[in-house]
């Protein structure tokens, strides 16, 4: 039985409309009916291709309905991308199949620990590769067991096995490509320009929050979930314009907005810290300051009559008062991202009205960003440990059924196989495991009563879609709810996993349940072996990932290491959306460890910022910023060596003053940039050190 690949990037709380967004925005004056529209498509491909494979005779042709449901999304360019990689990771592993099993089908034991091996390390692969290419590897690590398995007893047919499987494959993904083209076709391109007003209205709330004085810590929470979803949905359907041809010009703005928005977090998180410490500071925020911030939430807020405010009255260069006095700092580097932020905004409308009016491209953009580009962060142990995990309950699976003697266990292994490598793509393979479970019994109750109460009334293939539209067209609705998808979509495989009308009469009914009895035994093995294998939960994750940022920000403070900023932002940025979703339950530790994660964000992009500092500063003021940097670096590489947050040194501090001092006097000037930075630096490292307790963000 397939099932469908989820998304190995974390799913996040505010998620849940996501795909219903989509759907409106795919189909514009339809949203009400736009996920029943897709589920009616989506059965009519399911049908379509059913039938093909029924009047082609292929033994299992529930496998090109299924493949329907598992490639079928409400944008083409999804569904396209989908089954192209699908039709090629099929592909692989049927090939490796024929390859594997003339060779040691006299060393059966050997021959499990082979498709056990290939199996883990495919979902090795898999898990390094954003969606949709990861398809390729995981639908490889699952095809060899399932084409090579029920061929052992006679390895003379795995070719004929491996090829009907492939026929049934291509059959399923014609068939949706076809219908999502043809039946009310919706491109990526409109609804990604329809979509984009919609990240901006979350990004407005989220500045709208993160910087006003009263919002609490839950707005604060839910407005940021909004927006870290936002550029994951954007960063997937940019994946998926790339397979339209009329999506090159679109493609490039959704780039340069996509940039824009990752960039609006550190800047607004700097903000608000210097806003926040403003505030608590004993002189307090200055009416010119406080004016402008709310001129300036006013006018991203979109407030009728409100314009684009002014910029500060501090030139580049130019610092406002006293090196010594923080309060004129902190009102210095406030006034920096206030100017910083307003450039971003005005970039982020005229790319938003760009995409949603076309035409030409926009010229006037203010900010400049350096790409990201497609870095991410990968705990190799972590994905080596998941992907062993699937290999051993494989292995483990495969040897249990030789015990056995059982001659037809074949298809129960290569299902715990695709069950593991289905649970090892989650974000909580723990807590997926218990959903599998739950959902596999429901599921094989759902196709009990398909094959012997409600297929015995179908008589042809008219009837039998009849029959099984009402349900189906339920399911299909149900997958475009992202807290329903993967089980409406098990849901779907599992009821039309059944030997077609024309047999139903001469099958055993002992012989039908004791098959789904234990297809059920084998979805409980392999969810049960992942609780086994993976004790530990998100906290031992969160740890990890505040691992690797103490010592990447060692990498990026050092300021003698080379290093790849765009890479290392890109990393940077990964890691804080992967931390969020554990870190945000509303718990005093979990809201630190929240807080620790949003500072090492901003001390490693006050770090990259002080690394550009100008070449032209001379070099006895040039040598006060390196060595704030030193000292960061040689701070969290004791973080890293302890494993554990530690306080730093008050000679860091002292350090980072020392530099405020050098390049405020400078006669060639320094960058307004550099000096907020080592702002940011000093409040993210001491939050506490100006009066009152920090609050994260």
């Amino acid at each position: 039985m397939p099932s469908s690949s989820p998304l190995s990037r974390p799913v996040l709380p505010a998620r849940t409309a996501r795909v219903s967004d989509t759907l409106a925005a795919a189909w514009p004056g339809r949203a009400d009916f736009a996920p029943w529209l897709h589920s009616l498509k989506v059965f009519g491909a399911a049908m379509l291709a059913l039938y093909v494979a029924l009047a082609l005779g292929l033994p299992r042709p529930y496998w090109a309905m299924a493949t329907v449901y598992l490639v079928s999304s409400p944008l083409a360019g999804a569904t396209h991308a989908k089954g192209t990689y699908r039709v090629f990771g099929t592909l692989l592993g049927a090939v490796c199949a024929v390859a594997l099993v003339p060779w040691l089908v006299d060393e059966p034991v050997l021959l499990m620990a082979a498709i056990a091996c290939w199996t883990g390390t495919l979902l090795y692969l898999s898990l390094l590769e954003p969606a949709p290419r990861n398809y390729i590897c995981l639908l490889a690590a699952y095809t060899l067991p399932i084409v090579a398995l029920p061929t052992v007893t006679n390895p003379a047919t795995v070719f004929d096995v491996a090829l009907t499987r492939i026929e049934e494959i291509v059959i399923g993904i014609v068939c949706a490509s076809v219908v999502s083209a043809v039946v009310f076709p919706s491109r990526t391109t409109p609804a990604l320009a329809a979509r984009a007003s919609a990240w901006l209205e979350h990004a407005s709330r989220w500045i709208t929050d993160v910087l006003a004085a009263g919002a609490s810590a839950g707005q604060r929470h839910d407005s940021f979930s909004l927006l870290a979803a936002d550029i994951l949905a954007m960063e997937t359907q940019l994946a998926q314009l790339t397979y339209e041809s009329d999506g090159a010009l679109t493609l490039r703005r959704a780039r340069a907005l996509h940039q824009r928005m990752t960039a609006l977090l550190p800047l607004v998180l700097a903000l608000a810290d210097a806003a926040s410490a403003l505030r608590r500071h004993p002189a307090g925020m200055p009416d010119t300051v406080a004016q402008r911030l709310r001129a300036t939430l006013a006018w991203i807020a979109g407030d009728a009559g409100a314009s684009r405010p002014p910029p500060s009255r501090y030139p580049a260069g130019a610092t406002p008062a006293a090196p010594a006095d923080w309060h004129a700092r902190l009102v210095a580097a406030t006034c920096t991202y206030l100017d910083a932020l307003a450039d971003l905004w005005q970039d982020c409308r005229l790319l938003q009205a760009s995409l949603r009016q076309g035409g030409s491209e926009p010229t006037a953009l203010r900010y400049r960003v350096e790409p990201a580009g497609q870095a991410r962060h990968h705990d190799h142990a972590q994905l080596l440990f998941r992907g062993a995990t699937a290999g051993s309950a494989t292995f483990v699976a495969g040897l249990l059924w030789m015990v056995s003697g059982w001659v037809d266990g074949a298809g129960p292994v290569g299902l715990a196989a695709l069950a593991s490598c289905f649970i090892a793509t989650t974000a909580e393979p723990r807590l997926m495991a218990g959903r599998v479970i739950a959902w596999s019994i429901g599921c094989a109750l759902l196709s009990w009563y398909y094959q012997f109460v409600v297929l015995q009334l179908a008589h042809d293939f008219g009837s039998l879609a009849a029959l099984l539209f009402g349900p189906y067209l339920i399911i299909g609705a149900m997958t475009t709810q992202p807290r329903n998808a993967l089980f409406g979509v098990l849901l779907a495989v599992t009821a039309a996993s059944f030997p077609g009308p024309q047999h139903l009469t001469g099958a055993s009914f002992a012989g039908i349940f004791n098959s789904s009895l234990a297809s059920l035994a084998a979805l409980v093995f392999a969810a049960l072996w992942a609780v086994l294998m993976q004790p530990f939960g998100q906290q031992l994750v969160a740890y990890r990932l505040a691992r690797a940022n103490w010592n990447e920000i060692a990498l990026a403070a050092h300021p003698r290491a080379p290093v790849n900023s765009a890479r290392l932002r890109g990393r940077m940025l990964d890691r804080l959306l992967r931390q969020w979703p554990p870190l945000t339950r509303r718990n005093n530790a979990s809201g630190k460890q929240a807080g620790s994660a949003v500072a090492d964000f901003l001390v490693e992009s006050a770090a990259l910022a002080l690394r550009r500092a100008p070449g032209g500063v001379p070099a006895p003021r040039r040598r006060a910023v390196e060595r704030v940097l030193a000292g960061v670096a040689r701070h969290y590489r004791q973080c890293a060596r302890a494993g554990h947050a530690m306080t730093p040194a008050p000679a860091l501090a002292a350090q980072i003053d020392a530099a405020f001092a050098a390049l405020a006097t400078t006669a060639y000037g320094s960058p307004r940039t550099a000096l907020a930075a080592l702002a940011t630096l000093r409040l993210a490292l001491y939050p506490h050190a100006e009066g009152a307790p920090h609050a994260r963000h």
